[in-house]
């Protein structure tokens, strides 16, 4: 069945859902029927079922789809959070206290094999300090290495 929700205890959505995204366990999408105000949110589930999030098939959006024993295919690897509406506010930028730096590991090095739990560091073109940059677990550590997915990007 469709999810429901309360429309007075509802935040903003997160960023709509895209097929062909590759989405990663954890992210959150959201899905705005037609017709509707209110946007769903949805959540990518842990791994094996993260690889479907961004399969056509598998879009929360597909809620007629009976592909997956005769139901929608969205259950298998999306978890129903809540409803939403407009959008999330941005973060503020990430501050550090300059007296309370230690050093940084190596500068990022787009050749290298980077694995899970890797620390690199990225000082920006104008700035003194470098951020440091950790390689997440697997699956997504397969891309630490490749240089669309670069810290320094």
């Amino acid at each position: 069945s469709t999810p429901t929700f309360d429309p007075a205890d509802i935040g903003g959505c997160p960023e709509e859902y895209e097929d062909g995204t590759q989405y990663l366990e954890h992210d959150k999408v959201s899905v705005t029927p037609a017709g509707e105000t209110y946007g769903k949110i949805y959540q990518c589930k842990n791994w094996p079922a993260s690889g479907h999030c961004g399969q056509d098939g598998y879009s929360p959006a597909n809620t007629d789809d009976t592909g997956c024993n005769g139901g929608p295919c969205w259950p298998d690897a999306w978890a129903y959070l809540g409803g939403c509406t407009g959008t999330i506010s941005p973060t503020s930028t990430p501050t550090f206290d300059p007296a309370n730096i230690e050093g940084c590991p190596e500068e990022y090095d787009d050749s290298a094999d980077y694995e899970e739990g890797d620390k690199v560091s990225v000082t920006p073109a104008g700035e003194t300090y470098g951020k440091i940059y950790q390689c997440k677990n697997w699956p997504a550590s397969g891309h630490c290495g490749q240089d669309g997915y670069s810290p320094a990007n």
